[in-house]
């Protein structure tokens, strides 16, 4: 198993691109991933950071930390996204190595919380995020908001 960071290994910027935008993206949003992505490699910012996780060299998951989710609360950042498990490697604690990591990526930026949105049910309580109110998407669609400390 290895986490791959795109900022610190970009020969895998097409690789993190096609991966990430299969399993979130839709016809309508490639280049909005390829942007982030490829963004990250030569950003001063804080964010975008984009990771893959693979296993025999195979990709099996991914996550991101973006400055903003698109939903109604934009005073909120940095935001954990696109975190995805391969089904076969699900339950082995991999996906939470990859949160630790952009939790400890996140600290080290600076910021004192991460957010994210989700509908899943006590998933991310396990990794020390709680509820903080409903947010929504531009279309109007309701979605749960989610924050951590680095401390939990």
């Amino acid at each position: 198993m290895r986490i791959i960071s795109i900022r610190r290994e970009p020969d895998y910027k097409e690789a993190a691109v096609k991966y990430i935008h299969s399993k979130w993206g839709n016809e309508t949003n490639y280049q909005l991933y390829e942007d982030s992505i490829f963004g990250c490699i030569s950003s001063r910012e804080p964010v975008p950071y984009w990771y893959l996780i693979e296993s025999n060299e195979r990709i099996i998951g991914c996550i991101g930390l973006i400055g903003h989710d698109f939903i109604n609360r934009t005073d909120l950042s940095p935001w954990l996204c696109s975190l995805y498990m391969e089904k076969d490697y699900r339950g082995k604690e991999w996906g939470a190595l990859l949160i630790e990591k952009i939790k400890k990526d996140a600290e080290q930026e600076g910021f004192e919380k991460i957010y994210l949105c989700t509908d899943l049910n006590g998933f991310y309580e396990k990794y020390g995020f709680h509820y903080i109110e409903e947010g929504f998407y531009p279309n109007g669609v309701p979605c749960k908001i989610y924050e951590a400390d680095f401390d939990k």
